[in-house]
């Protein structure tokens, strides 16, 4: 298999297993579940609050790097954080549960979260595979 076509497998997988997380349950408190994409929308609105609101800033690593897929490097240094980032989110006991500010302690992870992160791993590792398997001189000095 060539490069540019392995690029396109691993940028489809990624953003497919991306698509598919939204349309279930990431996280689940005492009082409900989150639906994934109210989470992926609003999410940036919280993440001043710290916590685990800042792992919604894997989102933008990830889908810069998607659009730097080109750029090896970059896409390997951005899907690299965005994995980390949103593996960070096991770390955290409690969240934002509500417009009021409310944390509530976290007492599962749903699908939603799991392909999330799948997501950002999959191309993290498609990105090591290209850098490894596909080294070309292009990606050396980038």
């Amino acid at each position: 298999m060539d490069e540019l076509k392995f690029r396109k497998i691993t940028l489809a997988v990624s953003i497919g297993m991306l698509v598919i997380s939204l349309t279930q349950k990431c996280y689940c408190t005492s009082n409900h579940c989150g639906d994934s994409i109210a989470v992926f929308i609003f999410g940036g609105m919280v993440i001043f609050y710290g916590g685990a609101a800042l792992c919604w800033l894997a989102n933008p690593c990830l889908i810069f790097a998607w659009l730097f897929i080109k750029n090896n490097k970059l896409s390997l240094i951005l899907s690299a954080t965005s994995f980390l980032i949103s593996l960070s989110f096991l770390m955290f006991s409690s969240i934002i549960d509500n417009e009021g500010g409310q944390y509530k302690n976290i007492i599962s992870y749903a699908p939603g979260y799991w392909l999330w992160l799948l997501s950002t791993l999959s191309l993290f590792i498609g990105n090591i595979i290209i850098r490894t398997k596909y080294n070309s001189p292009s990606n050396q000095y980038v």
